[in-house]
């Protein structure tokens, strides 16, 4: 499904969260949000799940305009799914099992097509079925996070939007729980919009970045155009270059020659630039 906003304006009491905003969201990609703290990006993404009704502007999904309730008012979007930050202090039920069984149970699904999602869910998160019977408290940290994406894949969501959702966790944490929605995403043609202040994150998993300053969308970029090509816009909106692509420039102007690469993935920049590096470094022996 495509998702699209034409002239979108939302303001609270006066002041413009976000200012004549238009972009499209296609599917079965991996687009990124970005913009310093303010910039629009949690107004832009609550608009798109329908979580902002009171705004000027118009939204499509596949060509047809957002459905709405007998106010006008804009209806929650049921195929969106939305992880918010810390999605795992929103876990209330007694067992994991419960947890994710909890939506579809409202939706009458039957005891056996939950346990089916469950266990196709499970291992798409490195969750292993042993965790259904114990309370949520009893996880890590890393655990509940996932249990929490967990319970909203378990709705089959069309497009799921992100909104920082590795804030707290570790490196380690973070980089497994990234490189598993990756592969979620790629495996079904999905399509997930990735709400981030991590450069690298953004670099490392993006097709897309939509870029946002001051309540206004700057862009939607290539993710390669944005971070090769746009470093002064980058620059003059306060962000900052993925530390790859600062190395990649550094060696490029140390060596004097221009350094090809196809993404802004660290392994192929590091595949890249290292090899480089060594020959300049035996040449100046």
């Amino acid at each position: 499904m495509a998702y699209q906003l034409n002239n979108v304006s939302v303001n609270y009491s006066g002041q413009m969260a976000l200012q004549n905003v238009s972009c499209k969201i296609q599917e079965g990609k991996w687009i990124s949000v970005i913009g310093q703290t303010g910039a629009g990006k949690s107004t832009f993404v609550k608009v798109l799940k329908g979580l902002i009704s009171n705004f000027e502007g118009d939204y499509f999904v596949d060509q047809q305009p957002a459905k709405r309730d007998a106010k006008g008012q804009l209806k929650v979007l049921p195929e969106i799914g939305f992880v918010f930050q810390y999605p795992e202090h929103q876990l209330f039920e007694t067992t994991v099992y419960k947890e994710l069984a909890f939506a579809l149970k409202q939706q009458g699904f039957s005891s056996q097509k939950i346990t089916e999602r469950i266990s196709t869910i499970l291992p798409q998160l490195g969750l292993s079925e042993d965790i259904l019977p114990l309370a949520p408290f009893q996880l890590s940290g890393g655990q509940k996070r996932r249990v929490a994406i967990a319970s909203i894949l378990m709705m089959e969501p069309q497009l799921l939007i992100l909104d920082e959702p590795t804030a707290g966790l570790d490196p380690v944490s973070k980089q497994a729980l990234l490189q598993l929605l990756k592969k979620w995403q790629q495996q079904g043609n999905r399509t997930i919009l990735f709400v981030s202040h991590q450069m690298e994150d953004v670099a490392e998993y993006s097709d897309e970045v939509i870029v946002f300053h001051e309540g206004r969308l700057v862009g939607q970029f290539n993710t390669l155009h944005l971070f090769l090509k746009q470093c002064q816009l980058l620059e003059e909106i306060g962000l900052s270059l993925p530390e790859s692509v600062q190395l990649l420039k550094l060696v490029e102007e140390l060596s004097g020659q221009k350094i090809g690469v196809s993404s802004c993935r660290e392994q192929e920049i590091f595949e890249k630039v290292i090899p480089l590096w060594r020959s300049r470094r035996l040449q100046n022996v």
